[in-house]
């Protein structure tokens, strides 16, 4: 029987416009703090694993998570689902639920359903309709390997093209509460307008904020709404798409039985 789902927080200190964001203050706590304190409050400590890279540059976060007394996977610097593979296969789990560390304002309840769907045999979970940053994912175990299995590139940053196939795997998108409907707004840390709205937010709300209050805020106070207006959410380059999609007119024979292998081992 595999064991309960982990939590897993991709992190790295190599973000070249906001140097450091992981390592910012918000109201006290840092930016990182902030995504491991969540989820520690749903998945407890024992099953928070943060991800990343065996670099010395990112040591910093490791000291942040033996702080906090969380896990620590380090991994390859650019394969990023291979370096979730990492606890996952070390915990022997049929898959898991993540995070990324810019991102400090998600929903608890959000990550348990999440973490529902992926134990009932789902490939890919997440929400949509939430604001930019909101949603956590869940990636199961027999699709997260498959991709490693098959794929062609090293580089993995955006492995929601390699995984958003509904034709190939087992997606579920889950549609965010009336409430939370804001698809067009900026609530990560990228840029430094991000950390300065995140930080007004966090001096409004500060601990564990719920995501209504936040877009309430929002709401009403036009001022606060515009801090970080000017920026839009970065795609994949065309030509990457490009090639991604070559591949699997190519090898999706090969995708769909290595799936239908794993799926054996990760019904």
């Amino acid at each position: 029987m595999s064991t309960p789902i982990p939590f897993l927080i991709t992190a790295r200190l190599s973000s070249v416009r906001l140097p450091k964001k992981l390592l910012r203050e918000l109201d006290g706590t840092k930016v990182v703090g902030k995504v491991i304190e969540r989820g520690v409050r749903a998945f407890g400590l024992d099953n928070v694993i943060l991800c990343t890279s065996h670099l010395p540059s990112d040591d910093e976060l490791v000291h942040v998570s033996e702080r906090y007394g969380i896990g620590v996977h380090r991994g390859d610097p650019e394969d990023i689902l291979l370096r979730l593979a990492g606890p996952v296969r070390e915990r022997d789990a049929c898959g898991f639920v993540g995070q990324t560390g810019e991102n400090p304002l998600f929903q608890i309840d959000h990550c348990l359903r999440i973490r529902d769907a992926i134990m009932e045999g789902r490939d890919l979970v997440r929400y949509k309709g939430l604001p930019i940053g909101c949603s956590p994912y869940g990636i199961g175990r027999a699709a997260l390997e498959t991709v490693l299995a098959t794929k062609e590139e090293r580089d993995t940053g955006f492995w929601g093209y390699w995984l958003n196939r509904p034709d190939f795997f087992d997606t579920l998108w889950i549609e965010g509460e009336k409430e939370l409907q804001r698809p067009d707004k900026r609530l990560t840390v990228d840029y430094p307008e991000d950390l300065e709205l995140m930080r007004a937010l966090f001096r409004r709300h500060p601990g564990m904020p719920d995501l209504r209050d936040v877009l309430a805020a929002l709401r009403a106070d036009g001022d606060l709404d515009a801090i970080n207006a000017m920026h839009e959410q970065g795609d994949m380059p065309a030509e990457m798409k490009a090639t991604i999609e070559a591949f699997f007119e190519r090898r999706g024979a090969e995708v769909r039985s290595v799936l239908a292998e794993q799926r054996r081992s990760w019904p």
